[in-house]
C-alpha cells in the first residue's frame, strides 16, 4: 500500500486536514477518501456528520478542541488544510482559520461549494466572508471558473490555486455494448438541485417513446420517497430505477452498466461524479454551471443543456439514441480530458501546494 502514496510522510507529518466525516454522501467526502489512499499518514480530524443538531453540535465542538490540543502538542504540524463549504460550514471553518492563525500556522481553505455564490450575495456581512478567506495563505478552488469568481469578490488573485478534483479511474478499460437500450446513469442528492425531477418529467413527457429505448438507473439520497412517488406516478418503473445511495462496489458496478452519464443540475463546483463518469469512458449530459463546462465540450465529450429545460434534456437523450455510434467516440473523449484529474496529476499539484508553504 505505501507504494501507492503520492504525498510522503515527509510532507504529510506537517500537514493536518479537517473536513467532513469520511462517510458522508457527497463529493467532499469523495475527495477526502480518495487523499486518505494517497498521502502518508494522513493527520485528519472530523468537524461534521450528517445527523441530528445534537451530534452535529458535538462533531464541531469535539473537533475544535480535538485541533487546539493537535496544535498544542505536535510542533510538526505547519499546515492546517481546511475542506469546507458555504452556509454554516464557511462559519465553522472560520473559527479553525482563526485558531491555526492564532498558533502560527499556514492555512489552506479548500472550497467545495458549488452554491457559495447564493451564500455570498444573501450574507449580510460580506466583508466578513472576503476577509476570513485573505486571511488565509492559499484558497484552493476546482475550476477557472471559480478563481474568477473569488477574485471578482475580493479574494487575492496570488491566493488562489486550482486544485482538480481527484477521480481514481478503473484498472482496465470498460467494454459495453450498445446494441440494446441506451443506458443512463444518474449520481447525486435527491432535489431540485440536482436537475432529477427535470430529467424525469422529460422523460415523462414522452414516456412511450423513451420506454422503448432507455433504461435510467438513480442513485442519491434525500428525497426518496418523493421521487419513487414521482416514478410510481407517471408510470416509469418498468424503465427507470432507484437504487438509493450507491458507493463501494455498487457505485463501480453502475459505472460499468452505464452508457452515459446525465446530471442536469442548477448549480455545481465540479462534480467528483461527473468526473468518475468520465474517467470510465462515458459521454456527459449536463448544464454549463459553475465548472462543468471546462471538462464537458459541446458535441465532444458530451451535450450542455439548459438547466429546466426539458426539450433540450429530451433532444441530448434523442441525440444519442438515433446515433449510439457517437457513445463510445464520446466516451473516449471525456477520459483523455479525464486525465488531468487522476492521481499523480492532482497529487503532485497539492505537494506543490504545500511545499511552496513549507519554504
Amino acid at each position: 500500500m505505501t507504494n501507492n502514496y503520492l504525498v510522503p510522510i515527509e510532507i504529510s507529518q506537517q500537514v493536518i486536514m479537517v473536513g467532513v466525516k469520511r462517510d458522508t454522501p457527497g463529493g467532499m467526502a469523495a475527495v477526502i477518501n480518495s487523499y486518505y489512499q494517497y498521502i502518508d499518514k494522513l493527520q485528519y480530524i472530523t468537524s461534521w456528520k450528517l445527523a441530528s443538531m445534537p451530534i452535529k453540535a458535538w462533531y464541531a465542538l469535539s473537533s475544535i478542541v480535538q485541533f487546539t490540543l493537535a496544535l498544542i502538542f505536535n510542533r510538526n504540524i505547519k499546515i492546517v488544510h481546511i475542506q469546507g463549504a458555504a452556509n454554516a460550514s464557511f462559519s465553522r471553518k472560520a473559527v479553525f482559520v482563526n485558531i491555526a492563525r492564532r498558533f502560527g500556522k499556514k492555512v489552506i481553505m479548500h472550497q467545495h461549494a458549488c452554491d457559495f455564490v447564493e451564500y455570498y450575495d444573501n450574507h449580510k456581512n460580506k466583508a466578513w466572508i472576503t476577509q476570513t478567506i485573505n486571511n488565509c495563505d492559499r484558497l484552493i478552488v476546482l475550476s477557472q471558473w471559480w478563481k474568477e469568481y473569488f477574485t471578482s469578490i475580493g479574494v487575492a488573485a496570488e491566493k488562489i490555486v486550482i486544485l482538480n478534483n481527484i477521480v481514481t479511474p478503473p484498472q482496465q478499460p470498460v467494454k459495453r455494448n450498445t446494441d440494446g437500450k441506451i443506458r443512463l446513469l444518474f449520481l447525486g442528492e435527491i432535489g431540485k438541485r440536482k436537475g432529477i425531477y427535470d430529467l424525469l418529467t422529460a422523460i415523462a413527457n414522452e414516456r412511450e417513446y423513451f420506454a422503448q429505448h432507455i433504461e435510467l438507473r438513480i442513485g442519491g439520497n434525500l428525497e426518496e420517497e418523493k421521487l419513487q412517488a414521482f416514478i410510481r406516478d407517471h408510470k416509469l418503473g418498468d424503465f427507470v430505477t432507484f437504487m438509493g445511495w450507491v458507493s463501494g462496489n455498487k457505485k463501480r458496478e453502475c459505472l460499468e452498466w452505464a452508457h452515459i452519464y446525465i446530471l442536469p443540475s442548477y448549480n455545481e463546483g465540479l462534480p467528483i461524479g461527473i468526473l468518475e463518469a468520465m474517467s470510465y469512458r462515458m459521454p456527459i449530459i449536463s448544464t454549463p454551471v459553475g465548472g462543468i463546462p471546462e471538462v464537458v465540450k459541446q458535441h465532444h465529450n458530451g451535450i450542455l443543456v439548459q438547466p429546466g429545460n426539458h426539450s433540450e434534456i429530451s433532444k441530448a437523450l434523442q441525440y444519442f439514441i438515433a446515433n449510439p455510434q457517437h457513445i463510445a467516440q464520446y466516451g473516449e473523449a471525456s477520459y483523455t480530458l479525464a486525465q488531468p484529474y487522476f492521481p499523480e496529476s492532482v497529487m503532485g499539484s497539492l505537494c506543490k501546494v504545500y511545499s511552496d508553504l513549507l519554504k
